[in-house]
């Protein structure tokens, strides 16, 4: 197990009572490599923990050559590793930590035409199913594929029927948090694994999304520049907020430190209340997570 699995973050309130998850919420974002996931307790309006669950690369190639499932081992590895999760929940929401998706308006949409959208801008394998998030706030819709493993394998374990997309996560999240607290343009910077999403809010619409895959800081700073001379931004000028797995002081903040004035750090929703162990977290790390029962996703 500790060959094949790495908790990078494992931080979890000694309040928590595995007899009494009928009173909490489970919230997951999953991917092909790592699994993010948070519980709510809904008596206390509280968040209790959160945990990253990393599976090795090595390990993660080995069970691809030997034409095993991967996902599949990975999240039973998960449930062996934290028996609770598998308990009964008041409520599990799960999102697919993908890279494609596109966004459609409502008034252009029609769920049978889903994978033709999807195929306007990606090319979708045999392996995966279109699936579509209803983004009420922008009145448009997300199109995007998950592979059938992942899908499969976590309506097994949990029991839903239904998985969002991470970015659809995002959006709402943003929306929800900074609707009220500006009045004027604003980029957003999202840090996941090995991707960055941008997005363009100005406390009222969205007029930019997109998701980047990136090796180094340097990929970051370059996508976000050019997106920013694309759209006639002056980065003298528009705030640039950083969300997600990105610290002050790490190399990534000092480079873009370079080019952009006005940087600040995500900010937790104020609805919830948090466990003293998330202090350990920066209040811009797992922003979507933590944001998703506030969701209507």
């Amino acid at each position: 197990m500790a060959d094949q699995y790495t908790f990078e973050i494992n931080l979890l309130d000694e309040s928590f009572n595995p007899q009494e998850t009928r009173n909490y919420g489970l919230a997951m974002l999953q991917g092909e490599k790592s699994i993010n996931c948070c519980i709510l307790d809904f008596k206390r309006n509280k968040f209790l923990g959160v945990h990253r669950f990393t599976r090795n690369d090595g390990k993660l190639q080995e069970s691809q050559a030997g034409n095993e499932k991967p996902f599949s081992d990975f999240l039973n590895g998960l449930c062996t590793a934290i028996p609770w999760l598998k308990n009964p929940f008041k409520l599990v929401k799960v999102g697919f930590d993908g890279e494609m998706a596109t966004l459609v308006p409502s008034s252009l949409f029609d769920p049978n035409d889903s994978e033709t959208y999807f195929k306007f801008n990606f090319r979708k394998n045999q392996d995966e199913q279109i699936r579509y998030d209803h983004l009420m706030p922008l009145d448009a819709w997300q199109v995007f594929t998950i592979p059938d493993a992942i899908l499969e394998s976590t309506q097994r374990v949990f029991h839903i029927g239904k998985v969002i997309h991470g970015s659809s996560l995002l959006i709402e999240s943003v929306w929800i948090n900074y609707k009220n607290r500006i009045s004027s343009t604003h980029i957003f910077l999202n840090v996941r694994n090995h991707l960055f999403d941008l997005m363009v809010f100005d406390g009222r619409q969205m007029s930019y999304f997109n998701t980047f895959p990136f090796h180094n800081p340097e990929d970051v700073a370059y996508y976000l520049i050019f997106v920013m001379e694309q759209l006639g931004f002056n980065p003298e000028t528009v705030p640039l907020v950083l969300l997600g797995d990105v610290e002050t002081g790490q190399d990534l903040f000092e480079l873009l430190l370079r080019y952009v004035r006005h940087i600040e750090m995500g900010r937790r929703n104020e609805a919830y209340r948090y466990s003293y162990i998330l202090n350990q977290l920066s209040p811009q790390s797992q922003f979507p997570l933590l944001n998703f029962f506030s969701c209507g996703l």
